[in-house]
């Protein structure tokens, strides 16, 4: 089975690139991800203080949402690396 080239789908222009594009991509969603986590922290110790009104409710589904797809996706990305690392070895 042929693994389709980084630049063919979009990813990267040159696909010696996709590595380290990979590589920028992954540490600003663990960056991002600690910040985030802070931020839900403090909601978390705050939540029986106050009561979010009927729109920030909304974008908190909304955002639950958002990042259980972002969640799905990545094991997905991990999936296939899985996958091409024993297809490669079954080679």
């Amino acid at each position: 089975m042929t693994q389709e080239r980084p630049s063919d789908v979009g990813f990267c222009v040159v696909d010696s690139n996709a590595d380290l594009i990979a590589e920028t991509m992954i540490r600003r969603l663990r960056e991002t991800a600690i910040a985030m986590e802070r931020d839900v922290n403090r909601l978390h110790r705050g939540r029986r203080s106050f009561t979010l009104n009927e729109l920030a409710q909304i974008d908190l589904e909304r955002t639950i949402r958002r990042l259980s797809y972002m969640v799905e996706t990545l094991r997905g990305v991990q999936e296939a690396q899985r996958q091409t690392a024993y297809l490669e070895a079954a080679e």
